[in-house]
């Protein structure tokens, strides 16, 4: 991996390096984590249950995206969500169309970023 490419991934909120640290596995392992990580169906389930102001729904996909983008290192959409998780738990819900809308504009980063690297 570059560094030039570890810079874009940070500037997108991926650790590259804090996730190589924390799983200490092969280069191309966690390229290939991170190459299934559009696939991953909770954003789309979260995006549909606010949507639908199905706010129980919404915490269920809520903490499981902050789960996979706390596990690959994904700080500031896994922040975003973690802030989400915690108001849905103790179920305030002013502002939750607000919230998941940063939620939604770092996903955009985080795949933007995923799909330049994989193009490089």
């Amino acid at each position: 991996m570059t560094e030039e490419n570890k810079k874009m991934l940070l500037e997108a909120g991926i650790d590259f390096d804090g996730l190589a640290a924390r799983i200490p596995l092969k280069e191309d392992f966690i390229l290939r984590m991170l190459s299934k990580y559009p696939n991953e169906k909770c954003f789309e389930g979260l995006e549909k249950a606010i949507a639908e102001k199905d706010y129980e729904e919404a915490f269920r996909n809520a903490h499981n995206l902050k789960g996979v983008t706390g596990n690959l290192e994904m700080t500031r959409l896994s922040d975003a969500t973690s802030e989400l998780v915690e108001k849905l738990r103790a179920k305030h819900y002013d502002g939750v169309e607000e919230d998941f809308a940063r939620i939604k504009q770092e996903q955009e980063h985080v795949l933007k970023a995923i799909s330049d690297l994989l193009s490089a």
